[in-house]
């Protein structure tokens, strides 16, 4: 299971980075001024301009944490339940430490391509939840953690997207 872990986060990081390579010089030259702070892309609303960065650095603050802690409380877990629960949530945060990674690496997009992206997303956070449900209803032990880390993760990304979504909605 860590060495699956292992290469998802490794593909993760080569796609973010393989896509940083064509993209880095139009991300900086169409910048419409000097990119905000850490402080200021996860804290408030985001700065006009870097919504797509912003939206990315907090998808990442989010996700880096539960990879470090679901792994490590996987894999010294001796629950079934309990280790599926933990080992789910870091590699569906490991995913979504890769996603985060190429949004911020990335040139800024359009603001209706953004929103756009985002309610499709939610839509595929429901499909997340729906499975996950499914899972946590099965009578395995492994199942029913997979599928309760997947209905925590797909809640908050259902969240996440719509909030953001809906941000890009007014002005």
């Amino acid at each position: 299971m860590s060495r699956s872990f292992a290469v998802v986060l490794l593909v993760c990081l080569g796609l973010g980075l393989a896509q940083a390579q064509f993209s880095l010089g139009v991300a900086y030259a169409e910048a419409p001024s000097p990119r905000p702070t850490w402080e200021g892309l996860l804290f408030g609303p985001a700065p006009e301009g870097y919504r797509g960065l912003a939206i990315s650095a907090r998808l990442l603050a989010w996700s880096v944490p539960w990879a470090l802690v679901g792994s490590s409380l996987g894999l010294l877990s001796e629950n079934p339940a309990q280790r599926s629960f933990w080992l789910t949530n870091a590699i569906w945060a490991s995913v979504n430490s890769g996603i985060a990674l190429v949004g911020l690496l990335g040139p800024e997009p359009e603001k209706a391509y953004l929103r756009d992206l985002l309610y499709l997303n939610a839509g595929l956070d429901l499909l997340y939840i729906a499975g996950g449900i499914y899972l946590a209803l099965r009578p395995e032990a492994r199942s029913q953690g997979a599928g309760w880390a997947i209905v925590l993760q797909g809640t908050w990304l259902l969240l996440f997207d719509l909030f953001n979504a809906l941000a890009l909605e007014g002005g």
